[in-house]
């Protein structure tokens, strides 16, 4: 694995969240493969063998080519974790699995993002490379024909040299905010 990505890597994934990895993964990538009749990026299975199912540290973000739906006004969005050959919910097989009647086989998901959307890796024809957000709230294909997929990298490696650390602001307008209390509360 390249040096500069494995550095980039080491500072934005949370090293104390323990990953556990599944017993006999070995043939698990090429199950994949032949899943979706590809090879796969080189840097995203070297990626997945050494940090599959990783989570990234909270205040690690990154910018993506295009803006979501849900991409906050300051232009960072996040990640809960990646997927890897685990034995839990983060596992990759899992993923292809649940989402693929829905994603089809031009993507596949790699990473969990906020709100029960995806990050998907681009596999096929002009998707090959490519990193995308799946927005969930909406179908894949809109009836104009449009995707509900958003460009975040032109490659996995660009992806991961997008996250940085970002801090953010949350301005609260006091006067916005009305609190309620139950009635029983205010008896006490």
């Amino acid at each position: 694995m390249n040096e500069a990505l494995k550095r980039t890597l080491n500072t934005i994934i949370d090293m104390d969240m323990s990953v556990v990895t599944r017993d006999n993964y070995g043939n698990s990538i090429k199950k994949i493969e032949l899943f979706y009749n590809v090879n796969i990026p080189l840097d995203y299975k070297e990626f997945l063998l050494e940090y599959g199912g990783s989570f990234i540290k909270e205040d690690i973000m990154y910018q993506p080519i295009e803006s979501t739906p849900v991409t906050p006004k300051d232009g960072f969005d996040s990640i809960n974790c990646f997927y890897g050959f685990t034995n839990n919910n983060n596992d990759i097989e899992e993923a292809i699995k649940t989402y693929h009647e829905i994603l089809g086989t031009d993507v596949m998901p790699i990473a969990d993002a906020d709100g029960g959307d995806l990050i998907c890796l681009g596999l096929k024809e002009d998707y090959r490379d490519r990193v995308y957000y799946w927005y969930h709230e909406e179908q894949l294909v809109k009836d104009d024909g449009a995707e509900h997929l958003y460009l975040i990298a032109n490659t996995f490696k660009e992806f991961i040299f997008k996250f940085k650390k970002h801090v953010r602001k949350i301005d609260i307008e006091l006067d916005d905010i009305d609190i309620f209390l139950d009635e029983d509360l205010l008896k006490d």
